[in-house]
């Protein structure tokens, strides 16, 4: 069978004459290069490491410095084919791994695999009889030159060929025993390679505004957050979320500090600079493992072109890290106006400066009414507040599903439109089956996003799937370690799953990062009540209701409970409790009334609750506090009420 011919673009490789040619001209490449070359071209589309590079072509040589002869080979090979390591047609840098072969390739004649290969055609890389003609010859006497018989003609005797291989051999064996005799033999320091695997994961640390102006803060961090949420849409790539990146915004911590707190393998600094109507972006990557640089651009371009900006910084960071990003779909020209507002929405929205945030999400449709992300973070917005108590889901829950719908309907790539969608019908449709497409399909278009994982896990508590819930909020806690949200929701859905003890421990991290009893101690309050702990219970529950509702009288609630004992409390708090049919107070004074087996006055506020759509009634399927009254046709019918 014949060796291979390949094609690609102007060139032609014959593994069989061992020749590289240019429109049918020969050109002129040196042994090792050559070798090189056939192994990349054999595994085009693959990325060859250095190591198996190494062992391949340089297998027998114990005293060279291979590190060397491959960066030596590669440039040969560029220069041959015209390349360049920057913008790579033929051969990419796979930086810290080793290279690949991108350009398209034909196979002209069927391919004898490179094991395959007879040593008296004189090209196996995994048979490199090269080590004899080298001593014979200079490397460029070995290129096949017309009327020459090729490196064959260096070995016309058989006899001297089967005593010089013998002779190598025996000197090998002596040499290698020789190397490897000690505790740190010498063929290890001799051979030791730096060798660094793919790069896994990733954070990118806030942008540094060097405008000169404090109020462009906003443009920077929100910059920093579009660049995250591209790289998010990397299969195999975890990026870390902007909650714990921004944590580490000016803290002076070094670089190897940052990558070991958030598990990183790599780290994205950079800066941005905004004058008038243009932008430059500075970027660099760092192997955080080495502390090593990697990479380093500056893209410039106009405001009105931000977003093609943030593709190309995305898409080279991506080719750094040795990862697929699928090229972006072609994108409109974003109103600059627009994308400024869309900005601050972003950046008041993560302050909780909920108020400012609706108002700039809004300008920035008004600016331009076709921005799919701007309508998709109103939705957020607006789901947030609901969240917070700040609003009605009746009043503000369509608004939502609107808004997430006409980011699709605009942008059908766009992941946070899909978890919006999917979050509103989880915790207002009850609308299950499209709430579980949506949140799933918001992960696999951003699979890093910590928020999708987060949103999700809500779903999965609510349709009775505790084990599952917790395994989604361990993948958003990696994705964002430092969130004072993530690690909390993390203990909650431990909660759910009743494993007290690893709840408590979770809450209790939680509450390192930020101080807010009323979340933590509320939830701390269930836990121990579960465990039989009612002074703990107690003591958490007047916590979190000194900072929750100021008006009660904290003082003679826990009187009552000393005085009169565990019952008598929870009757006190309820009436304690203000009457409100726009907060989730009907459903606190439910549980109340079923601790207290108070059955009818219980299930009329679940009702009252479940109309006004209270955040915590789809967990009902879950919550421990209901196990006694499952079998109970009105726990039912509040199930049936939910679509359950």
């Amino acid at each position: 069978m014949p060796f291979a011919v390949y094609r690609f673009g102007e060139f032609s490789l014959d593994c069989g004459k061992f020749e590289l040619c240019r429109k049918e001209r020969r050109l002129k490449l040196e042994r090792k290069p050559l070798e090189l070359l056939v192994l990349l071209v054999t595994k085009h589309g693959q990325v060859v490491t250095r190591e198996e590079i190494s062992a391949r072509l340089w297998e027998q040589e114990v005293f060279v410095d291979i590190e060397h002869g491959i960066n030596t080979a590669i440039r040969k090979i560029r220069q041959a084919l015209g390349d360049s390591p920057d913008l790579p047609q033929y051969v990419q840098t796979i930086s810290g791994s080793g290279y690949r072969f991108v350009a398209p390739v034909t196979a002209v004649e069927p391919e004898v695999p490179i094991e395959d290969f007879p040593s008296s055609q004189g090209v196996a890389p995994s048979q490199p009889i090269a080590s004899v003609p080298e001593i014979v010859t200079a490397p460029e006497e070995y290129v096949a030159r017309e009327g020459s018989a090729g490196p064959d003609r260096l070995l016309a005797k058989p006899q001297h060929r089967l005593w010089i291989v013998v002779a190598i051999t025996v000197a090998v064996v002596m040499t290698i025993s020789v190397l490897n005799l000690g505790p740190r033999p010498l063929a290890a320091r001799f051979l030791h390679r730096d060798s660094h695997s793919a790069i896994g994961s990733i954070a990118v640390l806030p942008l540094q505004n060097l405008s000169g102006d404090p109020g462009q803060e906003y443009f920077a961090d929100g910059m920093t957050d579009e660049l995250i949420t591209e790289l998010a849409r990397i299969p195999n790539l975890r990026v870390v979320s902007r909650t714990s990146v921004m944590a580490n915004k000016g803290s002076g911590r070094s670089l190897p500090d940052i990558a070991r707190q958030l598990d990183v393998d790599a780290i994205v600094e950079g800066s941005i600079v905004r004058s008038g109507d243009r932008i430059r972006i500075t970027a660099q990557l760092i192997d955080a493992r080495t502390d090593r640089h990697l990479w380093a651009q500056s893209f410039e371009g106009s405001a009105s072109d931000v977003l093609s900006l943030q593709d190309s910084v995305a898409q080279q960071i991506a080719a750094q890290a040795s990862v697929v990003l699928a090229p972006p779909s072609p994108r409109a020209p974003v109103n600059a106006a627009a994308h400024d507002a869309y900005l601050r929405g972003r950046y008041f929205l993560n302050k909780q400066d909920f108020a400012r945030s609706l108002e700039s999400f809004k300008d920035a449709i008004d600016l331009d009414p076709n921005y799919a992300s701007a309508h998709a973070g109103y939705a957020s917005a607006l789901d947030a507040v609901t969240t917070y108590g700040i609003g009605t889901p009746r009043e503000l829950m369509p608004k939502a599903i609107a808004e997430a719908q006409r980011a699709i309907q605009l942008d059908p790539q766009n992941g946070e439109a899909y978890t919006e969608l999917g979050s509103v019908q989880t915790i207002y449709l009850y609308d299950w089956t499209a709430a579980e497409k949506n949140l799933t399909r918001g992960i696999s278009l951003n699979p890093s996003d910590s928020i999708a994982e987060f949103k999700y896990a809500i779903y999965l508590d609510a349709v009775g799937r505790p084990q599952d819930a917790v395994t989604h909020m361990r993948r958003a806690l990696q994705l964002d370690p430092l969130s004072f949200l993530v690690n909390r929701r993390l203990g909650v859905a431990l909660y759910y799953d009743r494993q007290y003890d690893a709840a408590v421990a979770q809450l209790q991290r939680a509450s390192e990062m930020e101080r807010s009893p009323e979340s933590i101690d509320h939830y701390l309050s269930l836990i121990y009540e579960q465990k039989g702990d009612h002074d703990e219970a107690v003591q958490h529950n007047v916590e979190a209701l000194r900072e929750n509702e100021s008006k009660v009288d904290i003082a003679a609630l826990l009187k009552v409970y000393r005085q009169q004992g565990w019952r008598p409390f929870w009757r006190a708090r309820t009436r304690a409790l203000p009457q409100s049919t726009n907060s989730c107070n009907a459903y606190e004074i439910g549980l109340d009334d079923l601790r207290v087996n108070e059955l009818d006055h219980a299930f009329a506020s679940f009702q009252r609750a479940s109309e006004i759509h209270c955040f915590s009634m789809p967990f009902i399927r879950v919550d421990p506090l209901f196990d006694s009254v499952r079998q109970d046709p009105r726990y039912a019918a509040l199930l049936a009420r939910m679509n359950q």
